[in-house]
């Protein structure tokens, strides 16, 4: 009887813990492009329809700054991340791509006021120029290249993130601010900013989707299949449009050699 009620009790604690297991939320990494509130405001939506159409739980987790975001990506504590810092040579090889934000390329860009006097590449001699951080990739390490093969030496100004550095060009901060194309549209279209720009890159593919190696096929199915969809689902695109989203698209690793290459050749 002893060994029978044993027995018994081990079984309830084996799907106890087969439970938990299943409705652990996933965690979910989101790059800081903005702060965490603004973040939360635009994710949290779309974690909740994910939610809905895969049957998982998703968390949203990030660091107070990139850095801390990066670290927290090293460690493998995030089971989904939005990012392409993965790409950096010394974090690459463990996420691996899932989809793709957007079907249209990024662009590195240097921007002015529209009033701004500043006009070419070389007007940047010496000026203050905003980037959202050390780490970012088209909006830091591709146009500090370009700057660095003109033979111009700027004043560097770290924002934290792109709306920081953006912020920080319409109060007058600083003479330029360095973004990615998308998140400048984005943002004068909220706001109302009157930019123009003066250097744009190469487009590189946008930011990435990424699974780390733990979850299941079953789990990257589903949750490959609710991204993708979300941009003919009925009840998905309105979350799309008035969070900004331009939906998510089937991508593979090869997508993102030409901003691997991009990081190595920068050194960044």
């Amino acid at each position: 009887m002893v060994r029978l009620c044993g027995v018994v009790l081990l079984t309830f604690f084996m799907l106890t813990c087969g439970v938990r297991a299943q409705d652990q939320a996933l965690v979910f990494g989101i790059l800081n492009q903005q702060s965490p509130q603004l973040t939360a405001e635009r994710w949290n939506p779309i974690f909740a329809y994910l939610g809905g159409v895969t049957g998982y739980r998703f968390q949203l987790r990030m660091g107070p700054n990139v850095q801390a975001t990066n670290a927290m990506m090293a460690k493998g504590e995030f089971d989904l991340v939005f990012t392409n810092h993965n790409f950096r040579p010394e974090y690459d090889g463990t996420y691996k791509v899932l989809a793709r934000w957007g079907n249209a390329p990024i662009f590195g860009v240097i921007a002015v006021l529209q009033g701004s006097r500043l006009a070419r590449l070389k007007d940047l001699s010496g000026q203050r120029i905003a980037y959202p951080s050390q780490n970012a990739f088209v909006a830091y390490a591709v146009p500090k290249a370009a700057l660095r093969g003109a033979g111009i030496g700027d004043k560097e100004v770290l924002a934290g993130n792109q709306e920081g550095a953006l912020a920080q060009l319409a109060s007058g901060q600083v003479e330029a601010a360095a973004v990615n194309s998308r998140f400048l549209t984005q943002y004068a279209a909220r706001t109302g900013l009157r930019y123009r720009e003066i250097y744009t890159s190469a487009p590189y593919p946008d930011l990435a989707v990424l699974a780390h190696p733990r979850l299941t096929p079953e789990q990257l199915d589903r949750i490959q299949a609710a991204l993708v969809g979300m941009s003919t689902d009925p009840k998905a695109v309105p979350l799309l449009e008035a969070n900004q989203f331009p939906g998510f698209f089937p991508a593979t690793e090869k997508d993102y050699d030409s901003v691997r290459r991009a990081y190595r050749a920068l050194g960044n």
